[in-house]
Formats: C-alpha cells, structure tokens, sequence
C-alpha cells in the first residue's frame, strides 16, 4: 500500500507541477499536436477511432485474453507469421505491459479486440509530449536556466518528430515504440527529481517506470534500466541507502525481463529466430538468420544503420502531394546484408531541430560535466543501441533514438544564449521554420506510410497535379513484364490498362485490375448451389453449407488450395475475386473478408462461370484511375 500511495502521489505532484503559467504554452503546443496525431491515425475521420483495425492491432488483446486464461501463448491465427512456435504453442514476443493494461476489457469479451491501438497511440503522444515538458523543466533547475518559451521550444522539437511519423500506421509496432518512448522520458523525470531530492517514494516510481519500459519493449527498457542504475551509483557516497535501493531495483527490472524471456522462449534476452513462423516459412529468412549465428543483432549492421540514420539526404521533394517522400533504401555498407531495408528518414531531417538542440546539449553537458545529466544520456544511447544493431531498417526504429536527443536537448534549450549577432526575432523565426519544417517532414511520411497503396490517394495526388501542372504525370511508367520495380511510389500502366500498379518496396502493388479480365465481382445466393469458374488453369469453387462459405483452387497441375470457412448470412453474398499475373496471387474475399490467398493467376477472360454467380461490371471496366492517367500521356 505504501508504494501505490507514494506513486499517487508523485503523480499529483506532477499534474500540479504540469498545470502552472509556465507550461501554458507547452500544453498549447501538446495538445495541436495530439489531436493532429489522432486525426491521422483515423485518416481524417474521428469518428473510426475505435474501429477494429489491421493485422496486429489485435496482438496485445490476444495476450490479454491468454492472462485471463493463465498462459502466455496466444491463437496461431492471430500471431500469424510474427508468432514464435514454441513446442507447439505459439507465443509473441512483445512484452506484456501493454496487455496487461487491456485486461480491464478483456474480462467482458472480444468486443474491444483490435479497438484499442489507436487511441493507445495517442495517448502515449500525449504522455510523451507532456513527459517532454517535465525533463526540459527539471534539467533547467539543475543548470539553472531555463523559461516556459524555451520549455516549449523543447516540446515543439519532440511533438514534430519521427514520434508523429508513428501515426501513419496503426498497428502493434507503433504503439510499442510510442509507448516505450513515453516511459523511457518517465523515468527520466523520475531521475532528475531523485537527484534533486533523494527519497525512497521517487526512486519506487523510477524503479517501477524502467520496469515498465523493459516489459513494454525490452530494448529501450535495458536504458531505463540502466538510468536508473547509473543515477543510483552517482548517489553513492551521498545517499548510499538510495543508490543500493536503485541497483536493487534496476536488477528487479531486468531480472523481471529474462524472466518473461525465460517462460516464452527459454533464452535470457535473444529470441530464437529459427523458431518465428516467419522463418519456418522462408527458407530465405532462415538461411539469413543461420549465417548471423540465429540472432536478429550484429555490430556488422553498424557501418549502414549509422549512415542511414545520420544521412541528411534521406528524404526526396517532388511535385505530387504531400511533395515529401521517402529517399532511396540504405545503401548497405556492413559484411553482411540487411534482412530487411525498407523505407527510412534519417534523425537529422525529419528531427532537425531537436537533432540540432542535442549536438549543442552535449557540449553543455560536457563543459558543466553535468554527471546526472551525462548518465541519463549515456542510458538513452544504450536504448537505442540495438535499433543500430538489428538488421533491419525501418522508420519507426528513429523513435528509439529520441531519448538520446531529448535529455541533451533539454541542456541546451535550458542554457544556451542566442548569439548577439542575432536578434530575437531572427531566433524565433528560426526555430518556427524548424518546427514547421519537422511538421511537414513527418506527417507527409505518416501519408505516405500509411496511403501509399490506396487508389484514392493515387487518384487525389494525380488529380491535384493535373489541376496545378497539367501535362504528362509524373513518375508514371509502362510495367515492363521481368523488370525490376523501380523506387517506391512510382505507377505503372499495364497493356491498355489492364491493370495499374504502384511500386512499393522492391515489388508491385495492385492499385485497379481490369474487370473481367483480372477481377471478377458479383453476387450469390447465400444457400445457393456452388460457384464454379474454369479456366484454362485450373478451377475456383465457391462452396456454401451452414452458414459458412469455402473457397478454392484446383489447379491443373499440382495440388488443391482451400482457404478458410468465411461465416456469412443468410441473403447474398458479395464475391470478389482478383487473379493477377504481375504479383502472381489470387485473392478471393467473401464480404470484404479474405477467404483464400494463392500464388496462382488463371486467367480469368475468357473463363466459362456458372449461373449461380451474378457477376457485376462497373462502366468505367475497373480501372478508371489508369485510363485518366493514360489520357494524359
């Protein structure tokens, strides 16, 4: 009791703390950000915040449901591909703080299932920008400097960096970085105001705070494990019952963390890659991870992870709204390839102001050889660490970085004079073009990340620029059958659009398909006789018995597919059916859920289709996209 006790109320110093003059502007500041934040999340439409979303968004609801039923493996259904196969039980490997945060509705059911990750997201921005503002307060007391304005200043920079860029995708790895930046800057705050005034109810909320990290994403926990131990040694000689009490509870953190590890994997930190379903089911990934001795880290990641977040070409201008979009892949320099190279901005354009503030933050730390200070930021390069030495490279891993900008950052903003050269508006001119620069930056990736492969956003972008510029499109391409696909975001016009088709990440993406010929959509009776189509390829079924509908495929050669029983009512049904010859998959969905996925493509023109499909064509043949931007070649 004691221990919750002292937490409320280290949590109603800090709400009073917050709610003072001084953070006016800063809560200003956090608040147009957090609901810009939400609006994207929900591309523009507040009113789906709580609907279900994709793949993934589930994970967390999915352990949950496992705690309640006292075990820690998950459905295989839900894991899929992510999931770990573990003597035939199937576990994630995200932490379960996050989970255990849902259990208050998993206990009355699935209702809130996939419902929760983005107002989860928000929330974290929120905590995050308002933590932003404690640490920028806190460290200007120990320097002796700092101002509501430069407070602010501080809030800005974080509140229009990568963490923005996090609301483009709505999905379980987001909100983990989210959340475990909040936490990390949590723990900081508790360890400023332990240097401050040691006492046991702030080092429990500092040690619970790492503790939080570490099972919310174990990474960046093991560098608010490491704050927390190495505030605590500074405290040594002074206050040796508290620096004992911080070693004690940094090694409760981490032991807490091997042993989550322990009863998933049977490993201490690593993951056993070779067991992901993921492997299991690419023998490609398989061989990656048996040449990097099973392990997803390496220092030979290093030398491109390095360049690619430092470079200050990652990031390209073109003409076609938002008119920012990602750069090329990191250009691999390490002694071992990259498993995955997707899409990444890089720290010094897309956090230039915060970047900036953190390179002049460093000097101050240094020069004043502030230890408290030097130990938090020592702490927040050890959370990023592993997100250079993994070998991939994603956008979101910049999150992880922040932390290691945002306490040195808070040095500056505190201290450091302008220039007398430069005037006061000059300044401020300055750092709202930054601002303003960090806001573009990311949330044209967040649009990017998160619409690339819808039509409408192809069609909007194509529309505004034939109202602007006119003439032949941009970055519109014949698709070359064999050719590689070139940077993401360009579209191709297949045949006498026969299909249109977006680059995206070394393949193509089906924008339109032409009716009759690559799609086929219509209506059955829900107790009708089967659907049968036959072509020259082979033959799809749609099968209808108890509620269920089965779809699949029997090529000639080789064997059959069957996908999984769809529930469906008892009026018609909507079929849809996609068989493509460039990404060589057939999807067929039985109302607007997926029924069987197969890497076939039978033709589907000429196809001999029984009576019990009524099959529906739209008059501008599918691909109306493609032959306005065909009109304007």
């Amino acid at each position: 009791m004691t221990g919750c006790s002292g937490m409320k109320q280290a949590l109603q110093r800090l709400w009073a703390a917050h709610r003072t003059p001084a953070s006016r502007l800063s809560r200003r500041l956090t608040l147009a950000a957090t609901i810009a934040v939400a609006l994207i999340l929900c591309r523009w439409r507040p009113w789906d915040l709580f609907e279900r979303g994709g793949f993934s968004t589930d994970f967390y609801d999915a352990q949950a449901h496992a705690f309640l039923d006292g075990r820690l493996d998950v459905p295989p259904d839900v894991a899929a591909a992510e999931g770990f196969l573990i003597d035939g039980k199937t576990y994630l490997y995200y932490g379960p703080l996050l989970a255990i945060a849902r259990l208050p509705f998993a206990v009355f059911g699935h209702w809130a299932d996939g419902r929760l990750s983005r107002i989860s997201i928000v929330l974290a921005f929120f905590v995050a920008c308002t933590l932003t503002f404690h640490i920028a307060r806190r460290v200007g007391a120990i320097l002796g400097g700092g101002s509501p304005r430069r407070y602010a200043t501080l809030v800005a920079a974080v509140a229009v960096s990568p963490a923005l860029s996090l609301a483009g995708w709505n999905s379980v790895y987001d909100e983990t970085e989210m959340w475990a930046l909040a936490l990390f800057l949590g723990t900081a705050v508790a360890l400023l105001g332990l240097w401050e005034a040691p006492c046991r109810r702030t080092l429990a909320v500092a040690a619970a705070l790492a503790l939080s990290t570490v099972l919310t994403r174990a990474s960046v926990g093991l560098g608010a494990v490491a704050a927390v131990a190495f505030v605590g040694g500074l405290l040594w000689r002074s206050h040796r019952r508290i620096a004992i009490g911080s070693l004690i509870g940094a090694g409760g953190a981490l032991l807490a963390s091997i042993a989550v590890n322990l009863a998933k994997f049977g490993t201490l930190f690593d993951l056993p890659a070779d067991r992901q379903l993921m492997s299991l089911q690419n023998p490609q990934r398989a061989a990656w991870f048996a040449g990097n001795d099973g392990s997803f880290l390496s220092p030979r990641f290093l030398p491109t992870t390095v360049v690619q977040y430092l470079r200050p070409d990652a990031i390209r201008l073109e003409r076609l709204v938002p008119f920012i979009r990602f750069g090329p892949r990191a250009t691999e320099y390490g002694s071992y390839p990259l498993e995955s190279n997707t899409p990444a901005s890089s720290l010094t354009v897309s956090a230039t102001l915060l970047f900036l503030l953190a390179v002049a933050g460093i000097v101050v730390i240094i020069r004043r050889r502030c230890l408290p200070l030097l130990a938090l930021t020592v702490a927040a390069f050890v959370a990023a660490l592993p997100s250079f030495l993994i070998g991939f490279v994603a956008n979101r891993y910049l999150t992880d970085m922040l932390p290691a900008l945002i306490v040195p950052a808070a040095a500056a903003v505190a201290v450091i004079a302008r220039p007398h050269q430069v005037s006061a508006r000059t300044g401020s001119r300055l750092v709202a073009l930054l601002v303003v620069w960090g806001l573009w930056v990311n949330v044209a990736l967040a649009t990017w990340i998160q619409n690339l492969k819808e039509p409408g956003f192809t069609e909007m972008r194509y529309a505004i620029d034939d109202a602007v510029f006119g003439g032949p499109p941009p970055a519109v391409i014949d698709l070359v059958a064999g050719a590689p696909p070139p940077r993401d975001g360009v579209v191709a016009i297949d045949g006498d659009c026969l299909g249109l088709y977006i680059a995206e990440q070394g393949a193509w993406v089906a924008l339109e398909l032409a009716d009759g010929l690559r799609r086929l959509s219509g209506t059955a009776d829900a107790a009708g006789d089967t659907i049968s189509i036959n072509t020259t390829e082979g033959d799809i079924s749609i099968e209808f018995l108890q509620g269920t509908a089965l779809a699949s495929y029997r090529p000639v050669a080789g064997d059959p597919i069957a996908g999984a029983a769809v529930a469906i009512g008892t009026s018609r049904v909507a079929i849809d059916i996609e068989s493509d010859p460039v990404t060589g998959r057939l999807l067929i969905s039985i109302d607007d859920r997926l029924a069987l996925f197969a890497f076939a493509a039978p033709a589907l023109g000429g196809a001999t289709i029984g009576n019990t499909l009524v099959v529906t064509e739209a008059g501008d043949a599918g691909t109306p996209i493609c032959h306005d931007l065909q009109a304007r070649r």
